[in-house]
């Protein structure tokens, strides 16, 4: 079957220039095999700076409780401008030094907790998390599954930076006997402290995905920091756009159209009709669909990135 899929999933890949097919590969875990696929898709922004990000976090008063607008724009106007001019505070001191250590040590998970609580998901500032991440420990997550949160998942696709390319790694279960399968192979992939990227994904994709390893007694999911991309989509293009769905912001912001493709509400039927005719032909949409998922994801980040830094720029 590997090499059938190989056939498949070339010829269609082939209509999209933007990425590659790496290869189909068989992975064997003591939970059974899966199929693995490797696609190739140019990284289309520039590494952000570490040190950059970190003072932007660093000038991120309003972390400290009690610092609102207003107290924020009086201890600026006093001198101190960031967290470490706080350090001797007599009030915000402590919290101060807390957050400090927490951005020198690139404490993702607590610091994208603090910056939800006082900011939100899709404040500018979440962004700089990406620099403190990049590159080993951002990851693209999309999956797949029958339906709801407690429904068997069938494909996990992750995407990686390596260097100048996003290396995405398809996770496919060939029947449902090989979810524990991928679920392994998919969560050995899967950093410390990870900064998520995906749309959507932090209430449903991540917890999805924690629900079927605890289903099966395996290794939870590690804390995780979120750039969920549809919080900065109605950030962004709703008053514009409308729908905010993954599909229609790719044809209208990112100028991006899908050559082989499905609606998300099908992919559970494609897999039943593969399960029950056992006939390739039915994965290669679903793999298509999902591969362009997490493309689109990269994608968009380096455009959410992009406008923010405009917006900077002319502020």
């Amino acid at each position: 079957m590997a090499q059938e899929l190989w056939t498949f999933l070339a010829a269609a890949l082939d209509k999209d220039r933007s990425a590659a097919l790496a290869g189909v590969d068989e992975a064997c875990t003591p939970y059974g095999s899966c199929l693995i696929l490797e696609s190739l898709i140019p990284l289309p922004f520039s590494p952000p700076e570490e040190r950059e990000a970190a003072a932007q976090l660093l000038g991120a008063l309003g972390l400290v409780c009690g610092i609102g607008p207003v107290r924020e724009s009086l201890l600026r106007q006093r001198g101190s401008t960031t967290l470490l001019d706080l350090l001797e505070h007599p009030r915000f001191g402590k919290e101060a030094a807390f957050w400090s250590k927490t951005i020198l040590e690139k404490d993702l998970a607590t610091l994208y907790h603090g910056l939800c609580r006082w900011y939100s998901p899709s404040h500018p500032l979440a962004l700089a998390l990406l620099g403190l991440a990049f590159p080993e420990r951002v990851i693209f997550v999309d999956l797949e599954s029958l339906g709801l949160s407690t429904l068997p998942v069938f494909l996990v696709s992750l995407g990686r930076i390596e260097k100048e390319v996003v290396r995405i790694k398809q996770f496919l279960a060939r029947n449902l006997a090989e979810e524990m399968a991928i679920l392994v192979q998919a969560r050995s992939e899967i950093p410390g402290d990870p900064l998520v990227v995906s749309y959507n994904g932090k209430a449903h994709d991540w917890r999805q995905l924690q629900a079927r390893l605890a289903y099966y007694g395996l290794a939870a999911l590690p804390q995780a920091a979120h750039l969920d991309l549809l919080f900065f989509a109605r950030r962004l293009w709703r008053g514009e756009l409308g729908d905010c769905s993954l599909v229609y912001v790719e044809q209208k912001v990112l100028g991006r159209g899908r050559p082989l493709d499905i609606p998300s509400a099908e992919v559970p039927l494609y897999y039943q009709a593969f399960l029950r005719t056992g006939n390739p032909q039915f994965l290669l949409p679903i793999l298509a669909h999902n591969r362009a998922d997490v493309a689109s994801l990269v994608f968009l980040l380096g455009k959410v990135r992009a406008w923010y830094e405009r917006a900077l720029q002319t502020a």
